[in-house]
């Protein structure tokens, strides 16, 4: 079943807002303009701006006098290096053929202590992140750092393991 509603509103103009909330309800003192005699803001003196920049410009031309001016060359406008000095890496190669360009300070230790896991056939396999199987056991070998991916692949005897500790 629908119903239907009707809304009528009724407007009496003839009531104003402040009869509605009486006199004294809106201060408007806030309002007001302060004394048309002062002045909106002050006002910079002409004569100091003019002295300060004469002053500048005395100073500008005190240095001129003392320094001298060049024009511009071409060597002002070249892009400057931003290397953190040395020979660029086709100087270098250049020079020595077998250069090889490293990034980054140099190594301060050249070895890594990884874990293995023995399995059944006695041989050695990377361990993972978490906790070894039940009746495995971890073991730590030193390895070198030009050696890492190749330790973490497959699987090793415990010989070659110990032989991956130097270069």
């Amino acid at each position: 079943m629908l119903t239907e509603h009707s809304l009528t509103i009724d407007f009496d103009t003839s009531v104003t807002v402040s009869d509605i909330m009486g006199e004294n309800t809106l201060d408007t003192s806030v309002l007001r303009q302060d004394d048309i005699n002062t002045p909106v803001r002050a006002h910079v003196d002409e004569a100091e701006a003019v002295d300060e920049r004469e002053y500048e410009i005395h100073a500008i031309e005190e240095f001129v006098a003392r320094h001298g001016v060049t024009k511009p060359t071409e060597v002002d406008f070249t892009p400057k290096k931003y290397s953190w000095g040395g020979k660029s890496k086709a100087e270098q190669l250049a020079k020595n053929p077998d250069y090889i360009e490293r990034r980054g300070r140099p190594r301060s230790l050249h070895t890594k202590k990884m874990s293995f896991t023995q399995l059944d056939n006695g041989l050695y396999k990377r361990s993972g992140r978490g906790r070894v199987k039940k009746g495995h056991k971890r073991h730590t070998f030193t390895i070198h750092f030009s050696k890492y991916n190749i330790a973490g692949d497959g699987t090793h005897s415990h010989d070659a393991l110990l032989a991956m500790a130097t270069l």
